[in-house]
């Protein structure tokens, strides 16, 4: 295998850090290589300096042999570097073919050659077995289906080394098999791939090797058959073993403060269950079961069709956000980039953003600044949300403290009812253990956590009791005595196979 890339003792540095300190390791042509560590830990750093985006302090870059001197976006496209980020960057109000060919429309003397165009969309969409449209306008597809775009795009250029920034956080579980066969045809293309994911399952899957990253150094570069799971990989990352990870101190359950039953809305039907103080109650199903339904209904978000919702005993009528918020229920979304934060507004305003009709002055028209900034002050030292002040962006957060930041929201609107869909998604090992101790800092004050999640260790490490839901209906529910991911598994795939039976 031919050496693809190397990066010889690279540092990079920020005002107050240094974000790289000789960073080396090498790629080769055909070679899948993970790039794991927790936030800080240098990948983004890394993975600009090799795109161009940022230029290095010190050391070499060298790419099929030859030094880059001076790297630039433009320049490492010609020399086949091409990254996915996370975040989507598509045009959203051309077509599929026309974001395909966006800068590069083929044809002659002015005019652009439609057809071809088409086509070889079709081509590359084919490659990916993707069944979308070309000619519809991309703003009507769903985020993973524009992440799928955007990864089929890059094959247009011919690649020599594609990197891959959290691809799979917006996928399903199909669309994720659907990508790893790609990311398998690139390696048997001579291709060379870098992935980066915090699911470090996917990992083990994927790659042949990986690079661990910790406080802008290498620990690292193994083979992952070496390791052999996220076990043994986790300590590298973060210093402590995985059963460290889950924080579950034993809380005492009580009375009952949330009920819902015969739940009748988009994508779910006849759900009931209670939930009660203390309790961390988990929600999980396959992808479309209707988890993040259920959820959006007894928050407002979404229409409640028929069924009924009880707040400590007391039939309640919820017809929006504003009626949950009044009745003490608070909502982290699983999209938190579109639906939970405010990106340009302020660490403050989100996390007052709930509060602000209770902390008016006393002419009721100018908010008391001083309480505002007070109660989040509180809350970031209290959340050790890590930001340079409140009135820091929160966009320029990174995800673990983004999550932090809702949740110090509704912490600072005395919330008994927490609903966190997937609230650990897209974030390090070492994020998702504080947001796991803070969950539990929450019950241990006799509020109420309904936690969904697609990953079953967690569930299975911090929950009091899980709820399955199959097919828009509640298929069991488990003590914590009985949980195992076997169990789990099944009664998630119950009415599945049900209805495949019937049709």
């Amino acid at each position: 295998m031919r050496e693809l890339l190397r990066v010889d003792n690279v540092s990079k540095s920020f005002p107050g850090v240094k974000a790289l300190d000789g960073i080396t390791f090498s790629l080769n042509s055909g070679e899948v290589r993970g790039l794991v560590g927790e936030n800080g830990a240098g990948k983004s750093t890394l993975i600009k300096i090799i795109t161009g985006a940022y230029s290095k302090d010190s050391g070499k870059l060298y790419f099929l042999g030859k030094e880059i001197k001076r790297n630039d976006p433009v320049l490492s496209r010609k020399l086949g570097i091409y990254a996915v980020y996370q975040d989507v960057m598509i045009a959203p109000d051309i077509s599929v073919a026309e974001n395909f060919f966006l800068g590069s429309q083929p044809g002659f003397f002015g005019f652009v050659n439609w057809r071809k165009m088409r086509s070889e969309s079709r081509k590359f969409l084919n490659e990916i077995d993707l069944a979308v449209d070309v000619d519809i306008s991309t703003r009507s597809l769903s985020l993973a289906n524009k992440e799928m775009i955007a990864i089929a795009k890059v094959m247009l250029f011919n690649p020599k080394l594609v990197i891959f920034d959290e691809p799979t956080a917006v996928l399903t579980d199909n669309e994720k098999r659907l990508l790893f066969d790609l990311i398998r045809k690139l390696k048997k293309k001579n291709i060379g791939v870098i992935y980066i994911s915090h699911n470090l399952e996917e990992v083990f899957e994927i790659c042949d090797t990986v690079t661990v990253l910790k406080d802008g150094k290498v620990v690292g570069t193994y083979k992952t058959e070496e390791i052999g799971n996220v076990n043994s990989l986790i300590p590298l990352m973060v210093g402590r073993k995985i059963e460290e990870m889950y924080y579950k101190e034993k809380v005492e359950i009580g009375e009952e403060i949330l009920k819902v039953e015969g739940l009748t809305g988009k994508k779910f039907k006849g759900v009931s269950f209670s939930l009660h103080s203390g309790e961390i109650l988990g929600l999980y199903g396959l992808a479309g079961a209707g988890r993040t339904e259920i959820a959006r209904a007894i928050f407002g978000a979404d229409k409640i069709d028929a069924g009924s919702v009880f707040v400590k005993g007391k039939k309640v009528a919820i017809n929006n956000a504003k009626d949950a918020i009044k009745l003490g229920i608070g909502y982290l979304p699983e999209d938190r980039r579109n639906q939970g934060v405010f990106p340009p507004q302020s660490v403050e305003f989100n996390v007052n953003i709930v509060n602000y009709q209770d902390i008016l002055s006393k002419f009721f028209v100018f908010v008391n600044q001083k309480k505002a900034k007070r109660i989040s002050k509180e809350l970031i030292n209290k959340l050790s949300i890590k930001a340079s002040s409140i009135t820091q962006s929160v966009y320029q957060l990174s995800g673990g403290n983004q999550q932090k930041v809702i949740l110090a929201r509704w912490l600072s609107r005395f919330a008994q009812v927490l609903i966190l869909d997937e609230p650990t998604n897209g974030i390090d090992v070492g994020a998702k253990a504080e947001i796991y101790r803070l969950i539990g800092e929450i019950v241990n004050q006799g509020k109420s956590v309904i936690f969904i999640s697609s990953y079953l260790p967690e569930l299975i490490g911090i929950c009091d009791r899980i709820i399955v839901i199959s097919n828009g209906a509640v298929a069991g529910v488990l003590e914590r005595s009985n949980f195992s991911e076997e169990r789990l598994l099944t009664l998630a795939m119950s009415n599945v196979r049900k209805k495949e039976g019937a049709s």
